[in-house]
Formats: structure tokens, C-alpha cells, sequence
């Protein structure tokens, strides 16, 4: 597993650094040596936050994070999200009778869901993504709607974009 750990706001001390690496390195694993994983670490006033986000080869993110006021114990909780999400990858893969060269199953326990299937569509929608509008405009839009994402058509590009809502702010999902 290639690990990059950066961070922005705080120097990040050994023992902080081999926390973080003893702890991600038990998904060794369940990830094959070449795939990519990157930690990233901000710290707000006594909030902690670790997010680790991995990079599987057939182009699917799995990502975790999680905020503490210790370090530590948000660098355990999250590889307890990662190796849940794991789990949960490996039985999606299998039923749909797939493989991926990442992730080692083998390893892996098979995720068993609580009482239904998770993926299942419960709601299908529809609507008209015309006019074209600003991002602000599809801000103000999905504001006025009450709904954490909104998709629109960009002015500037004519490309279908998704804005969203985020712990700090808003976020753009563009077609690349």
C-alpha cells in the first residue's frame, strides 16, 4: 500500500505519524501493495479530524473520516469505517459476480446487512434540468429547496453538475 499523509494546519509529530501508519497498515491485508492511500489530517480549535480515502484500481473511492477531540481515537474509529466499508465492497463485487484487483477478499468477512439490503432503490425521481445557471444560482436553488444537493446545467459549460453541501461550506461535482 503506497500511504501519503499530509496535513495543512498542524505539523504532524512521529508519534502521530506512526499511529497513523500502524493503524492503516492493518488494511494491508485487504489492499494489495500498489494501491493508493491517502491520509489527511486537519485540526480546528479541539476538533480532529482524519480522513482516509483509498484509490482501487477499477476507479472506486472508499472513504472514511471521522472528527474527535483525540487524535488517536478518531485514527481507530476510522479504520473501523474502512474495514466496514470494505466488507461491504466485497459483498456488493460478489453478487455482482465481480473482481477487483485491489482489494484482497480472501481476508475480508463477509458484510451481512441488518435487516434489508442496503442498495436497494426505494425512490425514483425525475425533473427538467433547464435553464442553465450559475453555481450560486444552483446554490441559492437547492437552498430553497431544503435539499443537501442540487443538480444543474452550468452557464459557462452547458456540462450537468452537482452542487452539495458540505460540513464547511458547498461543494461542485463536475463531469471531467
Amino acid at each position: 500500500m503506497k500511504m501519503a499523509i499530509v496535513s495543512k494546519k498542524t505539523i504532524i509529530t512521529d508519534a502521530i505519524k506512526e499511529k497513523i501508519e500502524s493503524t492503516i497498515q492493518r488494511l494491508e491485508k485487504y489492499i494489495n501493495d500498489d494501491t493508493e492511500v491517502k491520509v489527511k489530517i486537519d485540526v480546528k480549535k479541539k476538533n480532529q479530524k482524519i480522513e482516509v480515502t483509498i484509490f482501487a484500481k477499477d476507479g472506486v473511492i472508499i472513504r472514511a473520516e471521522e472528527s474527535r477531540e483525540d487524535l488517536y481515537s478518531a485514527i481507530d474509529l476510522v479504520y473501523d469505517k474502512l474495514y466496514k466499508q470494505l466488507r461491504k465492497y466485497k459483498t456488493q463485487l460478489i453478487k455482482r459476480n465481480k473482481k477487483n484487483e485491489s482489494i484482497r477478499f480472501d481476508n475480508i468477512e463477509e458484510y451481512v446487512a441488518c435487516d434489508s439490503d442496503e442498495s436497494v432503490i426505494r425512490k425514483r425521481k425525475g425533473f427538467k434540468i433547464d435553464p442553465p445557471m450559475t453555481e450560486e444560482e444552483a446554490i441559492m436553488q437547492m437552498d430553497l429547496l431544503g435539499h443537501n444537493f442540487f443538480i444543474f446545467r452550468d452557464l459557462k459549460t452547458q456540462e450537468i453538475n452537482i452542487v452539495y453541501k458540505r460540513h464547511d461550506g458547498y461543494g461542485i461535482i463536475e463531469q471531467v
